[in-house]
């Protein structure tokens, strides 16, 4: 009878959040944490209750209104619409992917709590509880994948504490005498990562307690794409969300790693709310390839080619929302370098499955922009060769080839849209930077677009001929789209950059002349 006393907990405390306001409202939040913790010390250890610290200290943050809000008909109609059906869905989810032998209604408990933050975040009553909604969907992330995939107390505590990123990304930003100097230690590190995977030291994990990094030549790479990104691109204040991108990818334990991702996603809407619900949506489908990996017997095949297809649907889905904003200069690298990783273990056959979905999603972005176009030709339409790029992108990464041309090809093109690429040429450059701009947005010597671009074709037509003539067909638009694109040359209104200008063209060259170079740190 004990086991049940977690999804009782829940029940009760969802009806009181839902009736009650204020401190009440506050408490009730808190006790479906603690059920969430309590069913976790029942399926996994007693240590693992170390997740709930974060979330709970989260919750304790957000005040909320003593009086409740005043709402309509059909807004109450849509709030308790949008929670049962996310019950139900997650109910039905829990059943397919059970914990062992435990009682559905136990192992339940965590996707119930991701249930609610979706529908707290999809039909808020206020901005207070959405940013409660996120909370919860970062936390339970942890917790679902905890139950699948246990790991120790101080890596369920660091997951746990995730959630207290969207706060973070919402209300605190970087004091200014501290913005600079933080910008330039990324790009040191950034550096120093560079080297380091350049000289191809072996270097192992890095163990702190029960805290597993990796630190190979690829996760090394990403990472210093990642602190670049930040140090230069991301809004002023908000360099430290690129950390968020490094955990994610240097982070053995699948629990801290996703929940990391699921932390970056909600300090990237914050800042950009454009794409946030295909974001959201691609972290839901990325997040169950732990679990079904966690859950999956030795003998199931099923399983593998569920996680293939999740990956190839979360990559197209992070990218059709990777138009702007944080979640083109963080997100969506951090997302391709995760899904390049994790290509390591798919089979040949599920790999096919997840070459043909990149595909339509490759064909799906240029519909897009096409439709898009046709339907309302008044508004400003989208960047062609970014829409092209995008789809190179996902061929790229899906076509692991023997030569790694096709993981090159990721990188380059990564590189070219979530840094070289964001910007224009600010007016106020001149002399020695405006000419390095030219120069890296030329293609002499061969920069990143005409390196990545050329190298995605070679390696989609190493996995078939049908993906390698999608691949040459976007090729060949790529070198039509700058007659496409003369509203791209307008100002955009970008951060403004002062003392980092130049380290935009320095990456473009740098990785425009040395293709090789790269090629030896994606080294797996």
């Amino acid at each position: 009878m004990i086991l049940y006393i977690p999804a009782a907990l829940f029940v009760v405390s969802l009806l009181m959040a839902y009736g009650s306001a204020g401190r009440r409202r506050q408490a009730a939040t808190v006790g479906t944490l603690a059920a969430a913790a309590w069913s976790l010390a029942l399926l996994v250890d007693p240590a693992s209750v170390t997740w709930a610290i974060g979330p709970i200290g989260a919750s304790l943050l957000l005040a909320r209104p003593g009086k409740r809000v005043n709402s309509s008909f059909e807004g109450l109609t849509r709030r308790i619409a949008t929670i049962a059906i996310a019950l139900l869905v997650a109910l039905l989810i829990a059943s397919r992917l059970p914990v062992g032998e435990n009682p559905l209604l136990l192992s339940a408990v965590p996707w119930f709590l991701a249930a609610l933050g979706a529908a707290w975040f999809t039909s808020p009553i206020d901005q207070p509880e959405r940013l409660q909604g996120q909370v919860l969907m970062v936390a339970a992330v942890a917790a679902v994948i905890l139950a699948a995939v246990p790991a120790g107390p101080v890596t369920a505590g660091l997951a746990g504490a995730t959630a207290l990123m969207p706060i973070a990304g919402e209300r605190w930003r970087l004091p200014g005498p501290f913005q600079l100097p933080v910008s330039l230690t990324m790009l040191g590190l950034a550096a120093v990562a560079v080297v380091v995977a350049g000289l191809g030291t072996s270097i192992a994990r890095i163990v702190l307690f029960d805290v597993s990094v990796d630190v190979s030549g690829a996760i090394l790479l990403a990472s210093a794409v990642l602190l670049v990104a930040g140090a230069a691109l991301t809004p002023i204040g908000s360099e430290w969300t690129a950390l968020l991108g490094v955990l994610v990818v240097s982070a053995s334990a699948p629990s801290l790693r996703w929940a990391a991702l699921g932390a970056l996603i909600a300090v990237a809407t914050v800042l950009a709310k454009e794409g946030e619900h295909l974001a959201w949506i691609a972290f839901g489908v990325l997040g169950l390839t732990p679990v079904l990996q966690g859950v999956a017997t030795s003998t199931s095949t099923s399983t593998a080619r569920v996680q293939a297809v999740a990956l190839a649907l979360g990559l197209v889905l992070i990218v059709l929302a990777s138009r702007v904003g944080v979640i083109r200069i963080l997100v969506l690298p951090t997302a391709g370098f995760l899904v390049m990783l994790a290509l390591t273990t798919v089979t040949s056959s599920n790999l096919v499955r997840l070459q043909w979905i990149t595909a339509i999603g490759a064909v799906l972005l240029v519909s897009r922009m096409v439709l898009a176009w046709l339907i309302d030709r008044s508004g400003r339409p989208a960047i062609v060769r970014d829409q092209l790029l995008f789809a190179l992108l996902l061929l790229g990464i899906s076509a692991r080839d023997a030569l790694g041309l096709g993981a090159l090809a990721a990188a380059l093109l990564l590189i070219d849209l979530a840094i070289v690429r964001v910007e224009v040429m600010p007016e106020r450059w001149s002399g020695t930077a405006a000419r390095l701009v030219l120069l890296a947005r030329s293609n002499w010597p061969p920069a990143v677009t005409f390196a990545g671009a050329s190298m995605a074709v070679i390696a989609a037509l190493q996995a078939s001929l049908a993906l390698g003539v999608l691949a040459a067909l976007l090729l060949a638009g790529l070198q039509l789209a700058p007659l496409l694109d003369g509203h791209a040359l307008a100002p955009s209104p970008e951060r403004p950059r002062s003392p980092l200008g130049w380290v935009v063209p320095a990456v473009s060259i740098a990785c425009g002349v040395a293709p090789a170079l790269l090629l030896r740190l994606l080294r797996f």
